[in-house]
């Protein structure tokens, strides 16, 4: 995601929304379905419309599964940026070739 990218909270306080840097809106929310005796909270993600892409997707997570998964891209985040400056610091050492 670009830094500038469009974040944002709905009016209605349940739905998050992320633009990434191609373009694609995301949407981020939660879902109460059930009843009051058998309550069964969810997490959704849309994974929106984008210039260029074909098709859509989303997702309906169990509170649980939504944890996992906020684990998860956290540490491949981490994981990325690791590995970018890694890189950066070994182009850094590297002198450049000359003719």
């Amino acid at each position: 995601m670009r830094p500038d990218a469009v974040t944002g909270i709905g009016s209605d306080g349940h739905h998050e929304y992320l633009r990434t840097s191609c373009g694609r809106d995301l949407t981020v929310g939660r879902l109460a379905l059930g009843d009051a005796r058998h309550p069964a909270a969810r997490v959704f993600l849309d994974l929106g419309q984008c210039p260029g892409c074909e098709g859509t997707g989303w997702a309906g997570l169990t509170v649980a599964e939504a944890r996992q998964l906020a684990q998860v891209v956290l540490a491949q985040a981490a994981a990325a940026e690791r590995e970018c400056r890694s890189r950066a610091a070994a182009a850094v050492r590297r002198p450049a070739a000359s003719s």
